[in-house]
């Protein structure tokens, strides 16, 4: 009785921890095979040209095919920018919302070539980048080429 009363103890913990720390709860990563940070490059920036620089470092290390991929994507973003900021500064919410769409779009589609081949020490560097150098509610550095 004691030992099935301990083993229902130590179950009901379990259980309730792993629904208590349900985000933080892993049960296998594998980084093999994915690239790493980049040392020259460091990991603090500091602005947009920076930011720009870091993205196209790590995204030249990527295979031909996905580089052209995000490097593709990469312009569709460029060209919604001046749209975007025509929108903003109209108030013109519908055309806004559309275009940040489009944005958000190629964006989640870069994050997934991202999440596929960097390590996630590399992913919030490039995510961080990203952040740094897209548009968002005024905002004065817009994304560069």
């Amino acid at each position: 009785m004691v030992r099935y009363l301990s083993v229902l103890l130590i179950l009901g913990f379990a259980l309730a921890n792993a629904q208590g720390a349900e985000d933080e709860f892993v049960i296998l990563t594998i980084d093999g095979n994915l690239i790493g940070p980049i040392e020259p490059i460091g990991d603090r920036i500091d602005n947009a040209q920076e930011a720009t620089q870091l993205i196209s470092a790590y995204h030249q290390l990527l295979n031909t095919a996905v580089q052209i991929e995000v490097a593709s994507l990469h312009e569709q973003i460029l060209e919604f920018i001046p749209g975007f900021e025509v929108a903003y500064t109209a108030a013109d919410s519908a055309e806004f919302s559309h275009l940040m769409s489009e944005i958000d779009l190629r964006l989640a589609a870069i994050q997934d070539v991202h999440a596929q081949q960097y390590t996630r020490e590399v992913i919030g560097l490039l995510t961080e980048a990203y952040q740094m150098i897209l548009p968002t509610f005024g905002d004065e550095h817009p994304l560069e080429r």
